[in-house]
């Protein structure tokens, strides 16, 4: 027996998952619309009569007859031998859209739904076929609906603006607003800017993916180095610098060997050398390095730790730049090490094909992932005695 509290909880559901805002949407008829229910059987109006002439009276009590509005009940004769004849539920349904509405209170927020679903209809077409597969992300913004329009109505304005947030006039829409509500905007811009408006390979929203995807402008990250020869430091005499990704981007040292070094005190203590430069502190950001005009004519050296890890960056290196030498990442230099060796954590190292190493440090790399030499060593850069750096510098420079 269906109570009134489960048929307004059905009539609920069809609200909940988008099916009546698509409908209305795309201009299909959903009503009538039954509610489905278990119809009386001859042996259960035997054994729960009192029962079941209780459920009918609440039934009609609650229904559009009584209340003026709400379901429609449909009773049935039913010729019962030891009963005679009994009226029983036949149909329960819902047979407009306003009745359905009313019986679970949602008329209000309906008609501004509608109101709203016009007016992007009216100013932004192209979202039409989104709107009709999105409702409820639709209906779930639907407080701040005008503001995500007038947002979407400035960039195809003006696409890839090539500002910052803070610098964009919008009525009534500040950059925080956008900060908030970035991911419900990304939705609505692909849709709405031509391919050449958005940077397809930025998929994702961390950091300054939006930006980056939408041509605005960030806080890029920063690019430190040291240059390591006196003469390339005039007429200012400055040779530690960080400088944001574009910037270092059009750097263009007038240096021959760049090194790049993981740890940060490595490259502060990294010594003076002839026509060279140091990068450093950059770890897996090695990334930012991808596609430096400058750096695909000089010598490059990079220097991780001794583990799966530091061979990962340098494999992801090379792949940037097929001239990249390691230093120090080698078999003698672990094993005369082994008193300061320490250990990855198990479930964190990479264990994943690198197809950018040498002979020599693949068979390293694989020695390393299968534990032959120990169990998830690792030599940090950081261990290597300062004098071992000189002795490299001098033998292979």
């Amino acid at each position: 027996m269906i109570a009134t509290a489960e048929i307004k909880k059905k009539a609920l559901q069809h609200w909940q998952s988008g099916r009546l805002l698509s409908a209305w949407l795309k201009g299909e008829e959903l009503f009538p619309l039954d509610i489905r229910f278990h119809k009386v059987t001859g042996k259960a109006a035997l054994e729960q009569f009192a029962e079941l002439r209780c459920w009918v009276n609440e039934l009609r009590d609650g229904s559009k007859e009584r209340l003026g509005y709400g379901y429609t009940l449909e009773l049935t004769d039913s010729n019962h031998r030891q009963l005679g004849r009994q009226r029983f539920p036949a149909r329960i349904g819902f047979d407009s859209l306003p009745d359905l509405l009313r019986s679970i209170d949602k008329q209000e927020e309906f008609a501004r739904f509608c109101a709203m679903a016009e007016e992007t209809r009216r100013s932004q077409p192209h979202l039409r076929v989104w709107l009709e597969e999105n409702p409820l992300k639709m209906l779930k913004h639907l407080e701040i609906w005008p503001q995500l329009l007038r947002v979407c109505d400035y960039f195809c304005r003006n696409s890839r603006p090539d500002r910052y947030l803070r610098e964009l006039e919008i009525p009534a829409v500040d950059s925080k607003f956008i900060e908030g509500h970035k991911r419900i905007l990304r939705e609505l811009l692909d849709q709405l800017l031509p391919p050449e408006a958005i940077s397809a390979e930025v998929t994702s929203l961390a950091g300054s993916g939006f930006e980056q995807r939408f041509g605005l402008r960030y806080d890029e990250p920063l690019i430190r180095l040291r240059i390591l020869d006196p003469a390339l430091t005039v007429p200012w005499g400055i040779s530690d610098l960080s400088l944001p990704l574009s910037q270092f981007r059009n750097l263009a040292l007038p240096c021959s060997r760049v090194f790049i070094t993981e740890n940060k005190i490595n490259g502060l203590s990294f010594p003076q050398l002839a026509s060279a430069t140091v990068i450093f502190g950059l770890g897996y950001g090695v990334q930012a390095l991808k596609e430096i005009p400058w750096l695909r004519e000089k010598s490059i050296y990079y220097w991780g730790d001794i583990d799966s890890h530091g061979f990962a960056i340098l494999s992801q290196l090379r792949g940037y730049y097929p001239q990249t030498r390691s230093l120090l990442m080698d078999r003698e230099t672990l094993l005369t090490g082994q008193d300061l060796w320490v250990s990855e954590e198990p479930g964190k190292r990479c264990l994943t094909d690198l197809p950018h190493l040498d002979e020599q440090e693949q068979q390293l790399y694989q020695d390393l992932c299968s534990n032959r030499l120990g169990e998830n060593i690792r030599l940090e850069q950081e261990r290597i005695a300062f004098s071992r750096l000189q002795e490299w510098l001098d033998e292979n420079l």
